[in-house]
């Protein structure tokens, strides 16, 4: 019988087998472990640390009946305490290694992968319990069922002798079971407990960081369970938001830029009193405004609209741009330099599908002259003090980047009442909607003008303005917004 067997021999069989296991453990660790994913190692080192304590304790009843005689059936209750006691360490160093998990991946920089099959917690702690219950009715029914055969091989008079003290012994030896059963559980909590508080004080830091603007640190993803799904949509989260801040940083250095490109300040040329602006329904857009110094003392300004509106919008028109303060280096007139512009931007940018209308007039005070090309954009206004009546600057022309070949037609008009307005805007103006589904239209427009023809050309602008938003009370601009405000005086 095994509790005849000396503690010493008994000690040393384990011993024994305790050492074996533990060579083998070294030598399986770093493949079926460490070489594992993120989130199946903590399964793993439950599997071979249980694995192993199991192995060792058959080794060790194995050595007792070959070297000591002693029956397998004699060492069951030995093995399967042998197995409830490596349950539990097995779940504890499952524990730690994930535990160790989480404080590696508080240093990623890079956010982990969220686990693709989830294993609630609620089933990991039913497991256990049912584990434990099921160790623990099993050591008792041995218990019992050991005594209780014992007590079947003694007489009735002997039975009588013994009951008292075999009854204590059964009862000292459920409670110390017990008793080391409750320390193996209370220990498993407080494990649990410690993973636990890690993911929750890492997540509530990490989301507190994420209030406060800092993303530079992810949710470590150490299990599959709820806490991993949690800390994968966390980072998920931070990802998306990081690029949302380099997108935003990319469009304030683009709008920074755009704004540039805008005249600074209003040209000083006698006889002409301007003012431009342009409202933008994104960071940045379409829609440009210039103003050139010509030959002769004569000024250009263009008004254009790039197709769409956003970033795409606005690189085509920084190139349309470009086109057009090139060629104006060598000025000999609007039709000549739209057409300059109008082959590189359709050479440059014919694949894209993208277009662009464009006002040019070209003003000279001296000589009390006007001269446009319109190429496809909204005509002009010109409002003559004197009559109180506009005239349109109409034309013929084709939006630029569509054909190469097309040829602008310059228009002109030679003198004007002193005072007349003229008004260059885009068709996001006039086409501006409110929350009734009215369009703001060009007679706004004039009547804005006709309302305040004495004022100065930036109050006129203001002007406008103010009568826009009013009519738009808050409705989100759908297009950009570009007008030019030139009195001849």
């Amino acid at each position: 019988m095994l509790e005849a067997l000396p503690s010493v021999m008994l000690g040393a069989s384990i011993l024994v087998s305790m050492l074996i296991v533990f060579a083998l453990r070294r030598l399986i660790m770093a493949r079926y472990i460490h070489a594992a994913p993120l989130f199946e190692q903590p399964r793993r080192q439950f599997i071979l640390e249980y694995a192993l304590f199991s192995m060792a304790g058959f080794m060790a009843i194995s050595a007792n009946k070959v070297y000591y005689g002693i029956p397998y059936a004699s060492g069951s209750m030995f093995f399967i305490g042998f197995l409830a006691f490596g349950f539990f360490i097995a779940l504890d160093l499952s524990l730690g290694r994930e535990r160790a998990i989480i404080e590696e991946g508080m240093n990623a920089q890079s956010p982990p992968r969220t686990p693709d099959a989830l294993r609630p917690m609620t089933r990991k702690f039913f497991m256990v319990a049912l584990v434990t219950t099921l160790y623990v009715m099993v050591i008792i029914i041995l218990i019992i069922s050991r005594d209780l055969s014992w007590l079947n091989s003694m007489d009735s008079h002997q039975i009588a002798m013994v009951m008292p003290a075999t009854t204590r012994t059964i009862l000292k030896e459920i409670s110390f079971i017990m008793a080391l059963l409750v320390l193996m559980v209370v220990n498993i909590l407080i494990s649990y407990s410690r993973n636990l508080k890690i993911l929750f004080d890492t997540e509530t830091s990490i989301l507190k960081s994420v209030s406060k603007g800092d993303l530079s640190r992810f949710v470590p993803v150490a299990t599959n369970d709820e806490f991993g799904a949690i800390a994968g949509y966390t980072n998920t989260m931070i990802h998306s938001l990081r690029d949302r801040i380099r997108m935003l940083t990319a469009l304030k250095v683009a709008t920074e830029f755009q704004k540039t490109m805008l005249p600074s300040k209003v040209p000083a040329y006698p006889g002409i009193d301007v003012a431009g602006t342009i409202l933008y329904c994104q960071e940045v857009g379409g829609d440009y405004f210039d103003y050139m110094a010509l030959p002769g003392s004569r000024l250009g300004i263009a008004v254009a609209d790039s197709a769409g509106h956003g970033v795409g919008a606005a690189l085509h028109m920084t190139t349309a741009r470009a086109f057009m303060r090139f060629a104006a280096e060598s000025y000999q007139g609007p039709a000549i330099l739209i057409n300059d512009v109008n082959r590189h931007l359709t050479r440059d940018s014919n694949e894209t599908g993208r277009f662009a209308t464009l006002f040019f007039l070209e003003i000279n005070a001296a000589g009390k002259t006007l001269k446009w090309v319109r190429a496809g954009h909204e005509p002009g206004l010109l409002f003559d003090p004197a009559t109180k009546s506009f005239q349109m600057l109409m034309g013929k022309g084709m939006a630029l980047g569509v054909d190469e070949t097309m040829e602008s037609r310059e228009h002109r008009i030679n003198g004007w009442t002193p005072g007349s307005i003229l008004v260059i805007f885009s068709d996001g103006l006039k086409e501006s909607r409110n929350k009734e589904g009215e369009m703001f239209g060009e007679k706004r427009i004039r009547h804005a003008v006709k309302q305040h023809p004495d004022k100065p050309a930036d109050q006129i602008q203001a002007m406008l303005i103010k009568d826009f938003k009013r009519f738009k009370a808050g409705v989100p601009m759908e297009d950009d917004i570009t007008m030019v405000i030139i009195k001849l005086l």
